[in-house]
């Protein structure tokens, strides 16, 4: 018993900092303190405050349970002493390293932009909902993190699933966008999450988080232009994990960085990109349009601020219309899947990204997409069917990844009597009809 208790404690201990990485299942962020957080600098201190103890707990119990095992069971005593947290990689066997300043702030401005998505559930940050009691180690892994938005049942809450009375709207198709002055801003939205969690102090909370990010505003941070992307690659580096990136924020911009719009990627569906043109691209064309006409009306009579303006909008027209045409037809052919993983289904896209790296790594999988390598996927069998589904005739996996196995197998007994799957006779007659009918 006293081993399994201190053993309990231990596991208690990791889980209570593992609170607070959102990319963890166990996420809730112990914010119904949050917003009495003076501070971005106190939090940081507060989050370490939390580590200390939790490696406190682990040393002293790890030490006690090597010398219960070493009286009892005569095993040699093991020295715990290195053992340690650290919140920046999740390795927990090394010695606990201090909570950046600047992982605060990227964390704070990115569990707003989650709420504005309606990703995370603000009340928890307000203290309108108390946070749940740490799960039992053993008990399975929730289906939504517990900070998460879930209806009744557990599961991601919807739009009828959320009440009149929520003290946040909600971008409920999952695009917002860098452009002020648009009901969908995400500075705006962002900065609309802070003033409920922390009240009049929102502004000084938002100042501190620019400093310490090393950014002029809230705006730069996003801005693909002028900052290159910080906010992207600070995400990118935190849904990392070894060979495996998989951000689910998207800033899809135009070639120079000067207009971008954000996707969430857990409500991409095939009419996403179609509302990315619909509600923001067409609008900020006719807009741009009108600001360009009013200008060039003045003629000779417009100031040197004016001729600047005049030269960036037209600037801005003609990059809109490239990115609207590239849209367009992606549109056409992109039916995200989600259960293809992040960068297979951001592959297609990789044009519209302006981080390098991240354009190289998707543009690589897109290579290997059209190569034939990734045929599992949903987006290759509707991209190229006329080359997966006659696969699936002689790959009884694939077919089964693709919904074609009794289509095209059967099972039958060989000469020893037992049951063996096979293609079935005519397996390729019907993969070409298949193909024909469109079968997805």
């Amino acid at each position: 018993d006293s081993v399994s208790s201190l053993g309990l404690g231990c596991i208690l201990a990791k889980q209570s900092c593992y609170l607070q990485l959102d990319e963890s299942p166990r996420f809730l962020w112990l914010i119904a303190k949050q917003g009495n957080s003076p501070s971005l600098k106190s939090l940081a201190a507060d989050n370490n405050q939390r580590v200390a103890r939790a490696n406190d707990t682990l040393h002293k119990s790890s030490h006690e349970v090597s010398e219960l095992l070493s009286e009892y069971l005569n095993f040699p005593k093991v020295d715990w002493s290195s053992e340690g947290i650290s919140l920046e990689d999740h390795n927990l066997s090394q010695e606990p390293e201090v909570v950046k300043e600047s992982a605060v702030a990227f964390r704070v401005v990115a569990f707003c932009i989650g709420i504005a998505f309606g990703r995370w559930d603000i009340r928890y940050a307000t203290g309108e909902r108390q946070p749940p009691a740490l799960p039992d180690p053993f008990d399975p892994l929730p289906v939504c993190p517990p900070g998460m938005l879930q209806n009744a049942d557990g599961l991601p809450a919807a739009k009828e699933d959320v009440p009149d009375h929520y003290p946040l709207s909600i971008t409920w198709p999952g695009i917002l966008v860098s452009d002020p002055g648009h009901p969908e801003d995400i500075v705006a939205r962002v900065r609309d999450a802070l003033a409920v969690i922390w009240g009049d102090r929102a502004s000084a909370i938002e100042q501190e988080a620019c400093e310490i990010l090393g950014v002029r505003t809230l705006r730069d941070y996003f801005a693909e232009k002028r900052s290159g992307g910080k906010f992207f690659k600070d995400h990118l580096k935190r849904y990392s994990k070894s060979r495996r990136q998989a951000p689910i924020y998207w800033p899809l911009s135009t070639e120079s960085g000067t207009y971008t719009l954000w996707i969430y990627y857990h409500r991409l569906t095939e009419d996403t990109l179609y509302a990315c043109i619909t509600n923001f691209v067409a609008p900020k064309q006719e807009q741009a349009e009108k600001t360009l006409a009013r200008l060039a009306a003045k003629g000779d009579a417009r100031t040197k601020a004016e001729d600047k303006e005049y030269e960036q909008t037209e600037a801005l027209i003609g990059e809109l219309a490239t990115f609207r045409a590239e849209l367009e037809r992606l549109a056409k052919i992109w039916k995200p899947n989600l259960n293809d993983g992040v960068q297979i289904t951001a592959a297609p896209l990789w044009n519209l990204f302006r981080l390098k790296p991240w354009q190289k790594k998707l543009k690589d999988t897109w290579d290997k997409l059209e190569a034939g390598d990734y045929d599992w996927a949903h987006l290759a069998h509707t991209l190229w069917p006329e080359r997966v589904i006659p696969k699936c005739a002689t790959d009884r996996s694939l077919a089964i990844a693709h919904g074609y196995e009794e289509d095209l197998w059967e099972e039958v007994e060989n000469d020893k009597g037992k049951l063996v799957w096979q293609p079935k006779e005519d397996a390729g007659i019907i993969a070409q009809k298949l193909i024909g009918e469109g079968k997805d």
